[in-house]
């Protein structure tokens, strides 16, 4: 057709520029939401808590074996975490947790594991950042680059967590045997609202006979059935839902209470549809066991390495200020960016 333009592959220049543009957009949308999850996670507990706290920052916070983490340190892992949205938790909390579990894997896992070479690594680095596997080395020296520029954390910090996750991958591998093809798995339905009274409702509407998905459509706190739908699930095994909502222990057939989140901004109401103690697992659900039987493996090796916690208000209070001064600095810095006329 006369005018028509031939498509062309894009060149490895536009593909890198393409790259580099998808990781820097990723960590800035997600770290702008850096102030809400903390907010939402319960940190900021009162308008009045007094933010100017001087606090060194090589105050001690926990120290494995023989690897010691100051407040400065963990405050960088939970800047990590939040810019990530890798945790629904408290992210401090999260942060010293997720600092006890690599040191773990490193100090007491390495033996389990086998060698790990810096090819290894490259690639659970790849994998990471989304690098393909057939991207050239130049291409791949690039993101990486992009990314750290973006992360409170330096190239070795980084490079020791993604080591702790490839011992943890390998020891899951050991332990996928042991899960099995099929076990106990729930079929709930749920809802999630900011508005106590709506799931009250809903929940009135349901003990009464309504359809819970079609109710929760109704009274817009679904915006489609699937929606309130979560599917087959492997019973929790911490946090939230097995703590506060005990969803593994509800029969078919019942429905929990209107039940409000501990960042007290939202509420949740569940329904379970129907229980299997023999469900064949998916992929992922196997996963999630194996990954689950490498923290049950960690666990089980705690009397072989000293764990010492010491985080206290005042080192919290440290590390939020920090956290939230680094997301308002950042969200000041988009906003006169995207009101600059050239950017426009």
């Amino acid at each position: 057709m006369a005018g028509a333009r031939q498509s062309r592959a894009p060149s490895k220049a536009s593909q890198r520029r393409s790259q580099q543009a998808q990781i820097a957009a990723r960590q800035e949308r997600l770290t702008l939401a850096a102030i809400g999850v903390l907010v939402a996670a319960g940190i900021i507990v009162a308008a009045g808590v007094v933010w100017g706290i001087i606090l060194p920052p090589r105050a001690h916070v926990i120290t494995v074996g023989a690897a010691r983490f100051d407040a400065r340190a963990v405050e960088q892992r939970v800047e990590f975490l939040v810019a990530g949205d890798r945790s629904s938790d408290d992210p401090i909390d999260a942060a010293v947790k997720m600092i006890r579990r690599d040191e773990m894997l490193l100090q007491v896992g390495a033996s389990e594991a086998g060698d790990i070479t810096a090819d290894d690594i490259t690639q659970a680095i790849r994998k990471r950042l989304g690098v393909a596997d057939d991207a050239s080395a130049e291409d791949y020296a690039t993101a990486y680059a992009a990314f750290l520029k973006g992360t409170v954390l330096d190239r070795s910090t980084f490079e020791r967590m993604v080591r702790a996750q490839v011992i943890s991958d390998r020891l899951a591998k050991k332990f996928a045997a042991e899960v099995g093809d099929a076990g106990p798995q729930i079929h709930p339905l749920g809802a999630v609202s900011r508005d106590q009274n709506k799931l009250k409702q809903l929940r009135e509407a349901v003990v009464g006979g309504a359809d819970f998905a079609a109710k929760a459509v109704e009274l817009g706190i679904a915006s489609k059935a699937a929606d309130a739908d979560v599917g087959w699930i492997v019973p929790p095994d911490a946090g939230f839902l097995k703590d506060t909502v005990r969803l593994q222990d509800l029969p078919a057939g019942a429905t929990t209470e209107v039940i409000a989140h501990e960042d007290g901004i939202q509420y949740f109401l569940y329904r379970m549809v129907e229980r299997d103690e023999k469900h064949t697992y998916t992929d992922e659900q196997k996963t999630t066991l194996s990954e689950r039987k490498v923290g049950e493996w960690i666990e089980a090796q705690r009397d072989r390495v000293t764990v010492t916690e010491d985080l206290s208000d005042r080192e919290r209070r440290w590390i939020l200020k920090r956290v939230t001064d680094a997301a308002r600095t950042l969200a000041a810095q988009r906003a006169a960016v995207t009101s600059h006329p050239a950017a426009k």
